[in-house]
């Protein structure tokens, strides 16, 4: 009989644990929609479909900070989640301008790679920091061993090729990539090999 009995207080405590923590998840009804998504002007695919609940659209956070370039941790004990830059060195400020860091064309003929380095291969190879503000006019800024570099460019990504500030050295925007004269990397004592 006493068996019996501290099996049902131990059947009981147990299935009023599973009810409290029931009673702290709610579950909602969302409808699944079909957007298209641009940042800076570009049409970016999402491979899962964002969530309208109540007249708010929700995106998934680790896909929108992959395209925007940033890491994403998540932590389920303490249920948070956190974004960063991580390893890119690269600082964007006000909204996103990541896709001019994208990787480079490789099938492009029309660059001269003899002449130009792509600003993700100077980021990730070579340690270069790479600022870029936001606004109708971006402000870019190639930086490494105290020196410095800093362009004006268009902010709608407009394809061609740019002076510094100083008139010294040029940038290209070209196929949705970054490239920066070897010149200037040169310039920045920056050993390209």
């Amino acid at each position: 009989m006493k068996k019996l009995i501290v099996g049902l207080v131990a059947g009981m405590l147990i299935g009023t644990a599973g009810m409290a923590a029931a009673a702290t998840t709610q579950t909602v009804q969302a409808t699944l929609a079909k957007f298209t998504i641009s940042i800076d002007g570009q049409k970016q695919k999402l491979k899962s479909d964002p969530l309208v609940y109540k007249g708010t659209t929700y995106l998934p956070v680790r896909e929108i900070s992959e395209i925007l370039g940033y890491d994403l941790a998540y932590d389920n004990t303490k249920k948070t989640i956190d974004l960063s830059k991580g390893e890119n060195k690269v600082t964007e400020t006000n909204d996103s301008f990541a896709s001019t860091i994208a990787e480079p064309n490789p099938t492009s003929s029309e660059i001269n790679m003899d002449e130009w380095i792509s600003a993700r291969n100077l980021v990730d190879d070579y340690g270069v920091d790479v600022e870029i503000s936001s606004g109708k006019i971006r402000d870019l800024k190639f930086e490494i061993n105290g020196l410095s570099i800093s362009f004006s460019v268009p902010g709608s990504n407009i394809e061609g090729t740019y002076k510094s500030i100083d008139g010294q050295h040029e940038v290209m925007i070209k196929n949705g990539a970054l490239y920066l004269s070897k010149s200037a990397a040169k310039f920045l004592r920056i050993d390209i090999q």
